[in-house]
């Protein structure tokens, strides 16, 4: 990929920074970034990238971000848990992805990596593991992100089905280090390591390293096929050995009794009203807690058999993550 020139929208943000950065240590050096006005730019520090400011539901925008372009990586979306009005991350998520992806089409470019989400797919049955064509099945589940991803990866699909050279990754959970906002995945590992979550319930899910998701774009670039999709995920956890993980590294010590699911239901949607009504973000929706009580469970064979992809121990991604946090003072 060395002689390309290649576009990651979203670039600023958790795993875009991580993506970038992995094409700049492979010695790829006509980078650009899609960064929204404003959009604080730490996580690109050090690198020698050109910065585009912009927005994807601006046509005029992404035409310019996408012009002279061989490759685009397209992961500007919105990731919340939480919104009063999902209206937004529709937008953003959906629209703004047919905006880039035209753009793309229009401007010539070789290949377009598109980022979806394992919650894009659906969730296998109990026992099971899921793979790449696993039907989508959570529209019981008032879960906005995971739909607004599933319609927005036909999207992209459409577009390969027209003749323009698009390849998906759906990441499992990403959590790492450079999580800046955090994202949900790390703020999960922040209430864990501060004792803030006193108990676990039945669930789980598939978690992997941000820079792990980094490498698995570039491997796609280099070894994928058009129009294919591929999980880039790693370790499938029940929430006990999650949480139990994350403390035992933050050194906390804590015990997480089991509480029913119906009991723990109860209790969230309880906390997330109080929390609504302070005008705060809960820690945890109804909506996040249903999806992933039917733990969303992978096999990432593909990846590693046709891309060559190779996972790091989560216990690695934990510490790394656990100290970056620390760093930026966000843990004591």
């Amino acid at each position: 990929m060395q002689d390309k020139r290649v576009l990651v929208t979203g670039g600023a943000g958790f795993l875009g920074a991580a993506v970038v950065r992995e094409l700049a240590e492979a010695g790829v050096t006509a980078l650009r970034v899609l960064a929204r006005p404003g959009e604080a730019l730490d996580n690109l520090e050090g690198l020698d990238v050109e910065v585009v400011r912009g927005d994807v539901l601006s046509v005029e925008d992404c035409k310019r971000a996408a012009a002279e372009r061989d490759v685009v990586f397209h992961l500007a979306a919105i990731y919340r848990d939480y919104m009063p009005d999902p209206s937004p991350m529709y937008a953003v998520n959906m629209r703004g992805t047919y905006n880039m992806l035209e753009a793309a089409r229009r401007a010539g470019v070789q290949t377009v990596v598109y980022t979806a989400s394992i919650v894009a797919l659906g969730r296998p049955a109990p026992g099971a593991l899921g793979d790449e064509q696993t039907p989508y099945n959570a529209w019981d589940v008032d879960f906005p992100y995971s739909r607004s991803k599933h319609l927005s990866m036909w999207l992209a699909e459409d577009f390969a089905a027209w003749g323009l050279d698009v390849r998906v990754i759906c990441p499992g959970m990403v959590f790492g280090p450079g999580d800046i906002g955090p994202t949900p995945s790390g703020q999960l590992v922040i209430n864990v390591a501060k004792g803030e979550t006193p108990a676990y319930t039945d669930g789980g899910c598939s978690y992997v390293d941000v820079r792990d998701v980094a490498r698995v774009h570039r491997l796609v670039v280099e070894r994928g096929a058009p129009g294919e999709r591929y999980l880039a995920t790693a370790h499938n956890l029940s929430n006990k050995q999650f949480f139990q993980t994350i403390a035992r590294l933050a050194g906390t010590k804590q015990r997480f009794p089991w509480i029913p699911v119906r009991v723990a239901r109860a209790y969230i949607k309880l906390l997330a009203k109080i929390a609504i009504r302070r005008g705060e973000e809960p820690l945890l929706t109804p909506a996040m807690f249903d999806y992933s009580c039917r733990p969303p469970y992978f096999d990432n064979r593909k990846s590693i058999d046709e891309l060559g992809a190779s996972y790091r121990p989560i216990e690695e991604t934990i510490a790394d993550a656990l100290a970056y946090f620390r760093a930026r003072g966000v843990l004591e």
